[in-house]
């Protein structure tokens, strides 16, 4: 029985159960198109009850099972609220469809992906709600994908909270295919297969700093097409974490075969119409560094600016620099993790660039301007440049040069790592004319600690500057010029370590000549030279004189106390040098010095008051210069020295000529140069007053604290009409007869002159002078000749002399008063 009743219950059991499974297999059938009605018609009620919104719309159609979602004549908008989190959403759209919207794994899994959304002429405007203060800051990101989309006609709208544009655009149309997202933020956020992109009246706030307007975009088949971008600063410059704030403005930008990916850019052609970029200053010297790397690669095949023009000042407004219209046309750029870090931070392999009315302040006071610049490839040109003095300074020199045109040839510049390195075959500049006007009371600054030279490595073939002009002005004086010069510099190089020298470069070879130069040589006087050339180791100068600006009777008005007037003038100088550095170690090492056609004047008047102020002797002067001086050798040939002096009461001037004047000078020095002699001779002849050979031989040591020195010289065949040029006015007697010779050996120091004296005469008669009237005075006149002889037969003898030094005198003037001394003793 029981087993019987046991056969009865199973058949039920399993009827029961196929009666659950199949009504859960119905109900699971059944349920989705049961949910996909339910949802139908609940959607738009339950989006109205449970959210801020208020949405109503036409034709709603959900399928969950294929995921698709699509909806018509959509009208959204916000519920009266007083909450500030709250998005405000208004507007309509006239067709929404959603493919392929995976939603159970939204419920589930909290993944939201998307094959396509479909908008047609959506009309939307959204105001950002302000955002809430969460207690847990770590926030999962959400799992976001669309794989295209589609808009058609949009017009949108996106303030935010702070009723700022966010995002504004008109008439948008959007087709993107096969959109891939990058969570590496150092790589472009989104990338797409295809793109076509068209709207109107775009506004995009990028950050709290910039924001991006376009009049229209225009973007398919890999082309994009910009009108009017604009990308325009928001904020006061004082507020930008930045050293300048840019504001830039194209007509135009189109771009063909434009290619985007996760980690790259790639452009086939870029063009930039009519760019205009404002930079304004921050006055911010440092700014925080942004710690990302960039991972991104951009490529450009052939890109150009086109009349584009460039404005940088200050925040008031200040123009600091400009360029009017520049075009610059480069190719195969790229832009990638590794020339990023470089000092140019993008490659390219050729350009083409003009730059056009160019101007740049580089202080308050001196400004940069440039009608032209050009540059294909290797070669840059410049055309009418100047650096012009904009203002005026009492305390800093201000600059006006300007060139007709700089070539710059076959440049291959470089930034290797951090260092520059300048590669240049040749550097032309044609008629550079340089203004100076020299500050007339210059701020003597305190020593600034000498900065790091730049990492710079130079290699210039040639620098050639050709028929420039130069001068140089104070207070309204000319304080020098010169008519034209032209300097060719050969292998030119510099480091880091040059840098630091006074001449921070070195050239192997060098040319450098001057023309027509006329210097202001201190109160008195002006030296000039017709050509100056220098070629490495050798100068030579033609035609230099060094004259007084005033004549003599000025000149005696203008003068305290007695001095010397000099006219100087030289037909040719040449000058070998040995090994003369220049600069901050300056050294003086030449080998010969050749002075041809030296004509020499000095003038002295003794009716100024004495000069009381210590004459040095030359061995002293040359201990005195404070750098070391050497010249092996100086000559002096071809030349004329003429001394003239005129007492208070005389009558003539004494004048003292030397004609036909040839000397050698060895060892000039200042005994500071190891290892050089410090005696320094002196062998010189002369015709004495144009027709009395005459030799003179002196030597000192410019080591020897005392000053000795040793001279000796004689005159012959001297005729007395020349003798009382100088006799007359200083011993008041004129003589009449022949002088066979004079001779003299002296030596001496600082304090004194002395030795022995000679004079060998025939038919000598004196005649004394009054001093006042210059009248002859007869009755002392024949009573001194009966004490006179009138011949020196034989060889005469010596007479002995020893003067005191006057201080206040010249080495040559106690030459002249022992001479005088001479004379006297056999004379008077």
């Amino acid at each position: 029985m029981k087993k019987e009743l046991e056969r009865q219950k199973k058949p039920k059991r399993k009827k029961i159960v196929l009666v659950i499974l199949g009504i859960l297999c119905l109900l699971g059938f059944i349920f989705p198109f049961l949910l996909n009605i339910y949802l139908k018609h609940k959607l738009p009620d339950l989006i109205n009850e449970k959210t801020p919104y208020r949405i109503s719309l036409e034709d709603f159609d959900l399928s969950l099972l294929k995921g698709n979602i699509s909806a018509n004549s959509i009208t959204i908008g916000t519920k009266p609220t007083q909450d500030p989190a709250v998005t405000q959403i208004s507007g309509d759209v006239k067709s929404l469809q959603i493919e392929n919207f995976r939603i159970w794994n939204a419920v589930f899994n909290k993944t939201y992906k998307v094959d396509d959304i479909k908008l047609i002429d959506p009309n939307i405007q959204v105001v950002a709600g302000r955002s809430k203060k969460k207690k847990d800051s770590t926030q999962k990101k959400i799992n976001f994908g669309i794989e295209n989309i589609f808009v058609q006609n949009g017009n949108i709208s996106v303030k935010g909270n702070d009723k700022k544009d966010l995002f504004t655009g008109k008439n948008i149309n959007i087709n993107l295919t096969d959109i891939r997202q990058s969570q590496d933020a150092s790589k472009i956020p989104v990338a797409f297969k295809d793109f076509k992109i068209d709207a109107h009246d775009v506004l995009i706030t990028v950050n709290e700093f910039y924001r991006i307007s376009a009049s229209k975009i225009d973007a398919k088949n890999k082309q994009l097409r910009v009108s009017e971008f604009h990308l325009k600063p928001i904020e006061s410059p004082a507020l930008y974490n930045a050293k300048n704030v840019f504001d830039l403005k194209i007509n135009q930008l189109t771009a063909d075969n434009f290619t985007i990916d996760k980690d790259s850019l790639i452009v086939q052609n870029a063009i930039f119409s009519q760019p205009k970029l404002i930079v304004t200053s921050t006055h911010k010297k440092t700014v925080k560094e942004n710690p990302k790397e960039v991972n991104l690669k951009i490529g450009i095949k052939n890109l150009d600016f086109q009349q584009g023009s460039v404005l940088i000042q200050q925040q008031d407004k200040t123009k600091t620099a400009s360029v009017d219209n520049f075009r610059v046309n480069l190719q195969d750029i790229v832009f990638d993790k590794n020339t990023v870090k470089e000092k140019i931070p993008f490659a390219f392999s050729t350009h083409h660039i003009e730059f056009e009315n160019i101007y740049f302040k580089t202080d308050p006071l001196q400004a940069v301007s440039i009608k032209k610049i050009s540059s294909d490839n290797s070669d840059i040109f410049i055309s009418d440049a100047r650096f012009n003095g904009i203002g005026k300074s009492n305390t800093k020199d201000v600059f006006n040069i300007k060139t007709e045109k700089i070539e710059i040839l076959n440049n291959t510049s470089k930034f290797v790592g951090q260092q520059l390195q300048l590669k240049l075959d040749e550097i032309n500049v044609y008629a550079p004319d340089i203004s100076i006007t020299a500050a007339t009371h210059k701020n003597k600054s305190a020593k600034k600690t000498q900065n790091q030279p730049p990492d710079l490595m130079v290699n210039l073939g040639a620098l050639n500057i050709i028929n420039g002009t130069f001068s140089q002005e104070k207070q309204g004086i000319k304080k020098m010029k010169v008519g034209n010069f032209n300097i060719k510099l050969n292998s030119v190089t510099a480091d880091k370590n040059t840098l630091k020298e006074s001449i921070p470069f070195q050239a192997k070879s060098h040319m450098i000549t001057a023309k027509a130069i006329d210097v202001d040589a201190g109160k008195y006087y002006r030296l000039k030279a017709n050509q100056i050339q220098n070629t490495g180791k050798t100068t030579q100068i033609s035609n230099f004189a060094f004259l007084p600006k005033y004549s003599r009777n000025q000149f005696n008005k203008m003068i305290a106390v007695e001095e010397d007037l000099y006219t100087i003038k030289v037909k040719s100088m040449n000058i070998v040098d040995k090994n003369s550095v220049i600069g901050g170690k300056t050294s003086i090492d030449l080998d010969h010095i050749i002075f041809d056609g030296v004509d020499c004047n000095i003038y002295h008047d003794l009716a100024p008051s004495d000069d009381i102020g210590v004459r040095y002797m030359f061995s002293k002067k040359l201990r005195d210069v404070k750098f070391p001086l050497y010249v092996k050798q100086v000559d002096i040939k071809n030349s004329k020295l003429t001394y003239e002096e005129i007492a208070e009461k005389a009558q003539i001037p004494g004048k003292i000529t030397f004609d036909h004047f040839n000397a050698k000078i060895a060892n000039v020095n200042s005994a500071k140069m190891k290892g050089k002699p410090t005696l320094i001779q002196v062998d010189s002849d002369f015709k004495f007053f144009g027709d009395a050979p005459t030799d003179v031989h002196w030597q000192f040591d410019v080591a020897n604290i005392h000053d000795d020195y040793a001279i000796n010289g004689t005159i012959k065949d001297l005729s007395v009409e020349n003798a009382n040029l100088f006799v007359r006015p200083y011993l008041n007697v004129s003589l009449d007869g022949k002088i066979n010779y004079l001779k003299f050996d002296y030596k001496g120091n600082s304090k004194k002159i002395g030795g022995n004296f000679y004079f060998k005469y025939t038919d000598m008669h004196v005649n004394f002078m009054n001093k006042n009237t210059g009248k002859e005075r007869k009755i002392l006149t024949a009573i001194a000749n009966i004490f006179v002889k009138n011949d020196s037969k034989g060889e005469p003898d010596h007479m002995e002399v020893d003067k005191e030094r006057d201080p206040n005198k010249s080495f040559f003037n106690t030459l002249w008063q022992g001479i005088m001394e001479g004379l006297k003793k056999y004379l008077i």
